[in-house]
């Protein structure tokens, strides 16, 4: 075939120039206001195949990963998947962005800007939005890139209009009376017309019981097990039915429930985005009530009794709480929030607990939360005591504590010693050749594309090659990533900062076991049914790499005679 002639368009001027070819992301968002489809009725896949569609045209980027969040307001930058995308960047994983439009990238106008002008350039990230046919690699610096922060300014008041007119569509209906049920009190149902509700007997007989109940002094507890014993359905989530069992804080918001005297009760919480405001409580007074706005199933002099009822026994608790305040304050929880069950997972219930009245001795367990609860028991008991966990705790603290002193002293000795440098050596060797290779493999796509746009090859052949190149391409670049995380694991592990290695001699002196201790150097406890500990400590992860590697060394010293 007869070599054409060079186009001179502006596709084959970009020919003419080697490529740099961009591992490209593509960034995908719905908000909490458009019920899985966004401000103009694109869904997540459709914003997806548009990002893609364009990248396909456009051989210097190189589709790596597709990051979305589904439910996410794009006032606020912490998001899941935008959090996550952010770390491949950082890592070098990620070096362009492709979005739809603007507006799913941020809505914070402010936010957006400071990553155009100086976050994108710091990481050196090209960022793309075709909707707006944005690319920061392109723009002069004119009234081309002053637009975009213009358009995000427009989005950031846009959201913020959103969210100032459904709190006041909401506001306005709470006034009238006219906000919409959004989920039935138990008991309810609508009448036939679905304009009001009504008592639905099969449920309300159990609420007149419930409220019975405690006028004649049993427990919640009690009430819930009743409930169980007569098959009453159980109430979650909105739907009735016969599975489960019945829980304490589902009878409490019974109990104190206005709906049962037929009364409507409006803006028991609030939020407000454009304030900033996420779903808080609101007090009493605020409140909108409307009186006898549906037939009651329970009196009011029933409903205030058991009322006074609650208020009284939370002041008898106050007042006990206050009279053992000192007591209980001598037993601390140090590990609020990482002790779990090793079988189950769940977390240990911290209780505090009185032996003798007369001498006021106290001590402290801990107990699987899912044996505690008789209705929900799915667990062998788990337990220990307080003072039995805190010396196991810190007894294998002060055995890390040797372990790392011990490694202190062989990494002194192992650090630029010749089989430490042929361990780098063949890191770094690995590297650079894979580098090569992928270097090769971005001039033969970059003279495909040229072949392609001067009509040598047909879209076919193109298409075919490419996917080729494409396929070697991807396999050196996940064994580029696997050398590169190796060669910083070898770094951190070897390094005179090894981070586990200071921690435990910033720690070598402790003698008793403190808050501080545990929040400087535990990250979870897990006790299991011998009432042995499984522990992790901070930097576990370190510590791992720092035997794996130490032993790697000692085994090329060997193998080097």
């Amino acid at each position: 075939m007869a070599r054409k002639t060079r186009r001179t368009d502006e596709n084959a001027v970009t020919a003419q120039k080697p490529l740099e070819i961009f591992p490209t992301a593509i960034y995908a968002r719905l908000s909490v206001e458009n019920s899985g489809k966004d401000d103009n009725g694109a869904a997540l896949a459709t914003q997806i195949e548009i990002c893609k569609e364009y990248i396909k045209e456009r051989p210097y980027l190189n589709l790596v990963k597709v990051y979305q969040d589904n439910g996410f307001t794009g006032t606020t930058m912490n998001r899941p998947a935008f959090s996550e995308m952010w770390e491949d960047i950082k890592s070098g994983l990620i070096k362009a962005i492709v979005v739809r439009d603007l507006s799913r990238y941020s809505r914070n106008y402010i936010e957006t800007g400071t990553h155009l002008e100086k976050i994108f350039p710091q990481y050196d990230v090209r960022f793309i939005s075709v909707k707006e046919d944005f690319d920061n690699f392109t723009v002069d610096g004119t009234a081309e890139s002053l637009m975009i922060p213009l358009q995000s300014l427009i989005n950031d008041f846009y959201s913020r209009d959103i969210s100032r007119k459904v709190e006041a569509a909401i506001h306005n209906q709470m006034e009238e009376g006219t906000f919409a049920w959004r989920m039935l009190p138990y008991g309810y149902r609508w009448n036939e017309g679905h304009t009001n509700i009504v008592p639905y007997e099969p449920e309300a007989k159990f609420v007149r019981k419930i409220f019975q109940w405690r006028l004649e002094g049993k427990s919640v507890l009690k009430i819930s097990d009743l409930l169980d014993e007569e098959g009453a359905p159980f109430y979650r989530d909105g739907l009735f039915s016969k599975e489960g069992v019945w829980q304490h804080g589902s009878l409490m918001g019974m109990l104190t429930n206005p709906a049962y005297v037929g009364d409507r009760v409006y803006g028991k919480r609030h939020s407000a985005i454009y304030k900033g405001i996420k779903l808080e409580k609101k007090p009493e007074e605020e409140w909108y009530v409307i009186p006898d706005a549906h037939p009651a199933i329970i009196d009011r002099d029933t409903f205030y009794a058991v009322k006074e009822l609650i208020r009284k026994n939370s002041d008898i608790r106050q007042e006990s709480m206050r009279k053992t305040q000192k007591d209980r304050e001598k037993l601390i929880d140090l590990f609020e929030g990482k002790i779990f069950c090793a079988d189950c997972g769940k977390r240990l219930y911290f209780h505090r607990h009185r032996m003798d009245c007369k001498t006021h001795y106290w001590y402290a367990d801990y107990e699987c939360s899912t044996y505690v609860s008789k209705k929900r028991r799915k667990c062998s008991y788990h337990g220990i005591r307080q003072d039995d966990l805190n010396a196991k705790v810190l007894n294998a603290i002060k055995t890390q504590v040797k372990v790392a002193m011990d490694y202190d002293v062989l990494l002194a000795k192992l650090r630029n010693s010749e089989a430490d440098k042929s361990v780098r050596d063949q890191i770094n060797n690995g590297i650079l050749s894979i580098q090569q290779r992928m270097r090769g493999l971005q001039q033969k796509r970059t003279k495909l594309y040229e072949d392609y746009v001067e009509g040598i090859l047909d879209e076919s052949e193109y298409a075919f090659v490419k996917k080729t190149y494409d396929d070697q391409y991807d396999v050196l670049n996940r064994q580029l990533d696997e050398l590169v995380v190796r060669r910083s694991e070898y770094q951190e592990a070897l390094s005179s900062d090894n981070k586990w290695i200071t921690l435990m001699k910033s720690i070598r002196n402790t003698k008793t076991l403190t808050q501080k201790l545990v929040d400087a150097c535990i990250e979870r406890v897990e006790v299991c049914d011998d009432k042995s500990i499984n522990l992790m400590m901070k930097y576990h992860d370190i510590y791992e790499l720092t035997v794996k590697y130490a032993n790697e060394i000692k085994k090329e010293a060997e193998k080097n005679g």
